[in-house]
């Protein structure tokens, strides 16, 4: 039988002793135990019974999350480290719709609510769970559902998802944008129809108040529903104040183009009503007017059908090929963002590029080389 030495002195003990007689170390070697953590850090400690994940995080009350190893969980608790938490850390995707769209949806109009709407419902497989835990593979999950949809409105679903995220950044609840990670098709970017100067040279000799109608739209960029909505109050011989759907859309000062005026003025004379069309002889709801009087009208005077939204798109390429700012151009259509104007209301035909690098390429000349300006004569 080997001698029991102490671990600390080395002197000889007595059998089975605790503690040495000599300097008197205990001779049993306990487990240290983790030190606390300082208040308001959080908590990890392990649950009973047999789980999969049995190391919780809490914090303020709030539980993090379930872990398989302890250090997982104290890596939790680091993420939040001078933050306090509250119940709304939990909040699910619902939860968060309903808090984001209630602020949202004060910035846009009736329908972009309504695509909105029809956004959120696709994801309702997910909408009960806690938005902190979702990944991008949960929304991808779900888009993939609904592959076969146009890219549009794949892009609508992604954009709501990403705001949602943005929105919940900003709040502390998530501390990255998952969504953004989200793929979906390309969109491509068609041509969009616009009205041709013989085309408008048609309307303008037809003379017919359904012609004149377009030529309003033509000479100020508005939204058909914008025209035939507009109050006549809002009308004041070369510019008008109305507009719709965004924040940035509604109440803005439209400017008529000269050659429009006479038009403006025609109605503003035979108006019934509180609007400006009121005494329209023809339909005066824009979605009966596009397939009563617009569409017919193109296919009388031979012109290749196009939507009214073209006479928008008509606005702002002539007013971008004749030096309209970029500013005045976003504020007269309304747009929130000026890239929406960049990327879908502006059509440079071959000699409008090729004019504009001529005119650059020139005037950079004339920079670099003052002696290549031209002598003035005395």
């Amino acid at each position: 039988m080997e001698s029991k030495i102490c671990i600390r002195c080395a002197a000889l003990l007595p059998e089975d002793a605790i503690f040495c007689p000599k300097c008197g170390k205990k001779q049993v070697h306990e487990k240290r135990k983790a030190l606390k953590r300082a208040n308001g850090t959080g908590s990890v400690y392990k649950l009973t019974g047999r789980r999969r994940r049995p190391w919780i995080a809490v914090k303020n009350k709030v539980v993090i999350g379930y872990y398989e190893k302890k250090t997982d969980a104290l890596e939790a608790l680091e993420h939040f480290s001078g933050r306090v938490l509250t119940q709304r850390y939990n909040m699910t995707f619902s939860d968060i719709y309903a808090e984001w769209s209630v602020e949202h949806f004060k910035t846009i109009g009736r329908k972009g609510i309504e695509a909105y709407e029809n956004s959120y419902r696709i994801f309702t497989p997910i909408h009960n769970q806690k938005f902190r835990e979702l990944r991008t593979a949960d929304f991808q999950e779900i888009l993939n559902q609904h592959w076969k949809k146009s890219s549009a409105t794949l892009a609508k679903y992604k954009q709501l998802i990403t705001q949602m995220s943005n929105w919940a950044i900003r709040e502390e609840i998530v501390l990255t944008n998952f969504a953004k990670f989200v793929n979906i098709p390309k969109m491509t970017k068609h041509d969009k129809d616009i009205f041709t100067v013989e085309e408008i040279e048609k309307l303008e000799k037809d003379g017919s108040e359904t012609a004149k109608i377009i030529l309003m739209l033509l000479s100020t960029g508005m939204r058909i529903s914008e025209l035939f909505y507009l109050p006549i109050t809002g009308y004041y011989e070369n510019y008008v104040i109305g507009g719709s759907k965004t924040e940035a859309g509604r109440n803005r000062i439209i400017p008529i183009r000269p050659e429009g005026r006479e038009h403006f003025s025609y109605f503003a004379s035979r108006a019934t009503g509180p609007l400006l069309l009121s005494g329209y002889s023809g339909q005066r709801v824009p979605a009966n007017f596009r397939r009563r009087d617009y569409y017919p009208l193109l296919e009388k005077l031979e012109i290749k059908k196009k939507t009214p939204h073209a006479t928008r798109h008509t606005y702002a390429t002539r007013a971008i090929r004749e030096g309209l700012s970029p500013e005045i151009l976003q504020e007269v259509l309304g747009h929130a963002d000026y890239s929406t104007t960049v990327n879908f209301y502006n059509h440079f035909d071959v000699n409008t590029l090729i004019n504009a690098v001529d005119k650059t390429a020139v005037a950079n000349s004339l920079l670099t080389n003052p002696k290549s300006k031209k002598k003035e004569k005395p």
